[in-house]
């Protein structure tokens, strides 16, 4: 046996190492000494040889080149520990055992340096818009992955299980990342809450060193999954660089009884959870009778700014909505007809279909119409302007094709004035929904809008009926002008308190001489039999108006000059650039004068006697950034400049709630209607955090079936077709 491992034949195959090719007495498993014996290679190395080797091979390794400094014992100079050369965590090593320990250790505290080591570099090219193209070193490492497919299912919305798809393992691994690890649903969620758990701790420590107040909105929502109730926070401020910023605080579960008390309850612990007990300057609800009876509770927790005086905001567009659900139920003969049809024609597909073909076969393009939701502002408007259009095409095909069903051409004449008559609904509603925009010194503006469109069309045949009702309605929550809209209006630098009291006299209040007798503190049916006159039982003073909004400033500039008084002056300073007088004072010295002796001139008088000249188009303009103008003038101003960025982050409707409502309720569909209450609010709060970043939170996002008003299918395509405004162009020919 000896002699057969020895000869030469085994040498030539392996060399030095001679393999012994047992025969059919001898039996390779046997399992005594001796047996063992005779299949030890003749030139194998000894024991300590390959312990030798070994050590050799791992002191050989990228862990100890690069990552690890070996650690010896003093006695006989073996390696016992490996040190990191980052952190210095030492970790012992044991021969033949492996490097497991310190890849994990590496994976997990050093990924970056990893990633360096274990694979080549890639070369990643990029290309910024005016610098060109460049390129720079990009390692694939699993952590960033892993943090990021999370982000992205949360912000996307898609399923926890979407990285564990087969699919997105075989496009990854093939076309991006052959090094690439799946990562579990289970992983992908503890992710996202570890992300939400961060978010919330960074947003903590903002308000916890933010030097300014800010504004609060809230509202129910019922998921009609779950049957499960929601209340919606969000929190609204102007930040240093005069923007405004908007974060949603709490999504959470509300399946208690919608009572005041417990209202209350939810919106305290969300604010205690947050620190923002003595920074809360209003809160912008619905009109429920539950949300109004809370306040007075929240008053007492919060002691917000003079007394609650500007505390409570009710949406301006609930009111708008309000209004326009109560005129229509006066037009149900011509806005019923055209919501049946459109509601019938959607839900029967091979109508659908006939109506495509119908469309083509006139060179009209396809179109599906919007749905008419009671509760969803506006819907009415917009889906009679989609049909009017195609008001001859749809009459047309409806009389022919639809039984049951009847459309006329009178019909249509009134709709157009319906249309004409919603549209500054749609206007207002649009204005006041705006989330980075200020919203406060703009209702006024919408007030006197809605003043004329009812006087415009107050002797309509058709629509003054319906007018009476909608007037009432407005009346009911607007007779007043809210305090925090007055305030607001007199701080746009270009109204203050002469405009003021120009709106209010155009208005109808006090006769001025460019005033609409619409007289708002009468019923609509004494407004016809009043020739530009009102009673006198009714009228409303409008200098006094104009006084009680200017102690009003006064009253809170005074209570910000206590606030603010260890961070900035009290007495306003000259503005820079201001001219003198001929007499060689200064305005501030000139206006001085005109105070009694021992009166203090404030930042709010230098502000209120200063004319700031504006062009026509800017007078007018609705999207004048008023914000803007602040941060430029803000210097003669400090601490006034702090109370405007307070008001004027007041939202004066709840539109980022509902906003945030849409967001959970897209994230419902069927492939996500198992999600838990918690899961539903971190992941509605991480998609919003991520948003603010880029501020994209009023971005509106396709519905779920994409078809809200074009019919996008293939076979109903109509390539040469023309909406019903480009008629007159020529269509292309059919492909």
């Amino acid at each position: 046996m000896a002699s057969r491992g020895g000869s030469s034949r085994g040498k030539s195959i392996v060399g030095s190492v001679s393999t012994p090719i047992p025969t059919e007495e001898s039996n390779p498993f046997e399992d005594s000494e001796s047996s063992f014996q005779q299949y030890v290679p003749v030139n194998a190395p000894s024991q300590t040889e390959q312990a030798n080797n070994s050590t050799e091979t791992a002191l050989k390794s990228n862990i100890f080149k690069i990552h690890f400094t070996k650690v010896c014992n003093n006695n006989d100079g073996i390696v016992t520990h490996g040190k990191c050369n980052y952190c210095g965590s030492e970790f012992k090593h044991c021969k033949g055992r492996g490097y497991g320990t310190f890849n994990r250790h590496m994976e997990k505290k050093h990924p970056d340096k990893l990633g360096h080591s274990r694979s080549q570099s890639q070369i990643r090219f990029t290309t910024d818009e005016g610098i060109g193209s460049h390129s720079s070193l990009f390692t694939f490492s699993q952590a960033k992955y892993r943090d990021k497919i999370a982000e992205t299912i949360s912000v996307e919305r898609l399923p926890f299980s979407f990285a564990e798809r087969c699919q997105v393992q075989e496009c990854i691994n093939e076309t991006l990342q052959p090094a690439w690890k799946k990562v579990s649903r289970r992983t992908i969620q503890r992710t996202i809450f570890k992300q939400y758990k961060n978010g919330r701790e960074q947003l903590c420590e903002y308000f916890r060193t933010f030097n300014s107040s800010i504004s609060l909105c809230s509202d129910v929502w019922t998921d009609v999954f779950h049957e499960n109730s929601f209340m919606g926070i969000t929190t609204h401020w102007v930040d240093d660089k005069w923007n405004i910023q908007k974060r949603v605080l709490a999504f959470r579960v509300f399946n208690e009884s919608h009572t005041a008390e417990n209202i209350y309850r939810l919106i305290r612990g969300v604010i205690e959870d947050f620190g923002l007990m003595f920074k809360i300057f209003s809160i912008s609800f619905d009109n429920a009778s539950a949300n109004t009876a809370s306040i007075r509770p929240l008053e007492d927790f919060l002691r917000p700014s003079c007394g609650g005086k500007y505390f409570h905001i009710r949406c301006v567009c609930h009111v708008l909505n309000l209004c326009v659900q109560t005129g229509l139920q006066e037009l149900k003969e011509y806005v019923l007809p055209v919501r049946e049809v459109v509601s019938y024609l959607g839900k029967n597909m091979t109508l659908m279909k006939q109506w495509a073909r119908y469309c083509k076969a006139h060179n009209m393009r396809v179109k599906k119409f919007p749905k008419d939701v009671k509760t969803r502002w506006n819907s009415t408007y917009q889906l009679l302007s989609a049909t009017f259009p195609y008001r001859t095409l749809l009459t047309n095909f409806v009389n022919d094709s639809l039984v049951g069903f009847h459309l006329y051409e009178y019909q249509w004449v009134i709709i157009a004035r319906i249309i004409d008559f919603l549209s500054i609904f749609d206007t207002c509603t649009n204005l006041f929904s705006q989330v980075y925009f200020p919203t406060s010194h703009l209702f006024l503006y919408g007030v006197v809008d809605v003043a004329e469109q009812f006087w415009k069309y107050r002797s309509d045949p058709q629509l003054f009926m319906p007018l009476i009702p909608m007037r009432i309605k407005w009346l009911l929550y607007y007779k007043d002008i809210p305090p925090i809209a007055l305030v607001a209006f007199v701080l746009d630098p270009r109204q203050k308190l002469e405009g003021l009291q120009a709106y209010y006299k155009f208005l109808g209040f006090n006769g001025g001489q460019d005033s609409q007798p619409f007289a708002m503190s009468l019923p609509m049916s004494e407004v016809d039999t009043q020739d530009d006159e009102t009673d006198p039982d009714n009228i409303v003073d409008v200098n006094e108006i104009v006084a009680d909004t200017r102690n009003q400033l006064i009253e809170l500039y005074d209570s910000y000059c206590i606030r603010y008084s260890h961070v900035v002056p009290q007495v306003a300073q000259e503005p820079i650039g201001q001219s003198s007088s001929s007499g060689g004072e200064s305005f501030r010295q000139r206006q001085a004068k005109k105070k009694p002796r021992g009166s203090q001139y404030t930042e709010l008088d230098l502000y209120l006697n200063t004319t700031f000249r504006f062009c026509e188009e800017i007078n007018t303009d609705m999207t004048f950034n008023v914000l803007q103008w602040w941060q430029g003038s803000g210097n003669p101003y400090p601490i006034l400049s702090l109370m405007v960025k307070d008001i004027f982050a007041c939202p004066m409707s709840t539109v980022a709630c509902e906003q945030t409502f849409s967001a959970g309720g897209n994230m419902l569909d069927t492939t996500r209607s198992q999600l838990t209450p918690q899961n539903i609010e971190i992941q509605v709060c991480t998609d919003d955090w991520k948003r603010a970043q880029v501020r994209q939170q009023e971005a509106e996002r396709q519905s779920p079936d994409g078809s809200d008003f074009f019919y996008t299918d293939n076979m109903m395509s109509t390539p040469g077709a023309t909406t019903a405004n480009e008629s007159d162009q020529e269509p292309d020919d059919d492909e």
